[in-house]
């Protein structure tokens, strides 16, 4: 026989249970709706009736369109889009036109009776409309870091979905003319910069640095770093404005002692890639002379280096280029007649000297050496300047005059 179980036990276990499950689910974190990737801003308030769909069905007539008055074969009157243009004016008029728009597949976009979505779109976001056939597309807005944001708002920020005079369906010109209708500042900017860079008036323009849909750089760049970009034309003797260019990658390559922006990939750090009023397209000014009087709002070098390196007459600290605490960045640079920075350092990359300093310099028309010697707490030069000086941290030189 079986034992009879006490009922009062059995609600007992159960309350357990149901204690139990109940502190589960507290635990369990509530699960989250994934936020659609296109957002469906062009869903309708209303439903979308077509006027001659609504029309049809109040009057049970859909020959309006169709060939049977049911309309139950979808066979219709005459092919579209001559049949949509029968009130819709013509949307195939200009040089370059869309290709649903070209067979005729008006409803490939649109429906024909009625949507839940703005000008009876088959779905409620333009740029999901867009990649259901441009499927690449799609991939690249998934998986790209930095999308423009005209593709990210909607594909017909730039590109007209029917028909337009430019390839690709685009309301201007997509090598520049399409960019400055939002860029309107660099409009502006480069019809008066004194310095513009060549690459504005290269067959590409923009693009030649810049993709207009995204990539997985900041500023949509084309290369990895602004450094790669920049080298992918710098990388011959160029001309510019009547001089001509070095060859930046082949004098990287030479020295591999690079200074900072370089080492980071950071061309940008001091150039303005568009156009600059200072020489070589740099953000702000540095003499182009070995002599210049002493303007600390003269030196983009000082957007990074510590002005004190100059400005500081007797130091322990703002530089190791001092004899005892006597600063010889101040004895050479901080006066009427200062030697500038790119007397003795090279703002790219050396190979001989540390601290950027140059093999040689250029002196009018002369290019000398400067025969720099670095000892554990100093060092010493001997250029065309002078005979050769030194200078010590510790025990400080006395030098000829």
């Amino acid at each position: 026989m079986f034992k009879m179980v006490n009922p009062l036990r059995i609600r007992f276990v159960i309350g357990i249970l149901f204690a139990a499950v109940m502190a589960m689910a507290e635990t369990q974190p509530a699960p989250t709706v994934e936020k659609p990737f296109f957002e469906p801003n062009l869903k309708s308030p209303t439903k979308v009736v077509h006027p001659y769909y609504k029309m049809a069905k109040e009057k049970k007539d859909c020959t309006s369109c169709h060939t049977e008055k049911d309309g139950k074969s979808g066979t219709l009157k005459m092919e579209m889009p001559n049949l949509c243009y029968q009130c819709h004016e013509a949307k195939d008029t200009k040089k370059f036109i869309h290709g649903p728009v070209g067979a005729g597949a008006c409803t490939t976009c649109h429906e024909p009776h009625e949507s839940d979505n703005v000008k009876l779109l088959r779905y409620s976001n333009m740029n999901q409309l867009c990649t259901s056939c441009h499927a690449d597309k799609g991939h690249f807005l998934k998986n790209t870091k930095y999308i423009h944001p005209p593709v990210q708002a909607q594909c017909i920020s730039c590109h007209d979905a029917h028909t337009e005079n430019f390839k690709f369906q685009l309301k201007a010109d997509a090598k520049m003319d399409l960019c400055l209708m939002c860029h309107a500042d660099k409009k502006g900017y480069l019809a008066t910069v004194t310095h513009k860079h060549g690459a504005m008036d290269r067959p590409r323009k923009c693009l030649e640095c810049h993709n207009p849909h995204g990539t997985d750089t900041p500023k949509f760049l084309i290369k990895d770093n602004s450094k790669d970009l920049c080298l992918s034309c710098h990388n011959d003797k160029m001309a510019a404005e009547g001089s001509k260019l070095i060859n930046i990658s082949q004098q990287l390559k030479d020295n591999p002692d690079h200074h900072g922006p370089i080492l980071w990939g950071d061309c940008v750090a001091c150039h303005n890639s568009h156009g600059s009023d200072n020489l070589r397209m740099l953000k702000k000014p540095f003499p182009d002379t070995f002599y210049s009087k002493f303007d600390q709002k003269n030196y983009i070098c000082f957007e990074c280096h510590e002005p004190g390196k100059i400005l500081d007459e007797i130091t322990k600290t703002a530089t190791n280029f001092r004899n005892g605490e006597k600063n010889m960045h101040f004895v050479h640079v901080n006066k009427d007649k200062g030697r500038t920075c790119r007397a003795c350092h090279d703002f790219h990359g050396t190979k001989e000297y540390p601290h950027h300093l140059r093999k040689t310099t250029v002196f009018g028309a002369i290019n000398f050496p400067i025969r720099y010697i670095e000892t554990p707490t100093g060092g010493s030069c001997a250029p065309a300047c002078h005979a050769r000086r030194g200078y010590d941290r510790e025990k400080p030189v006395e030098n000829l005059k």
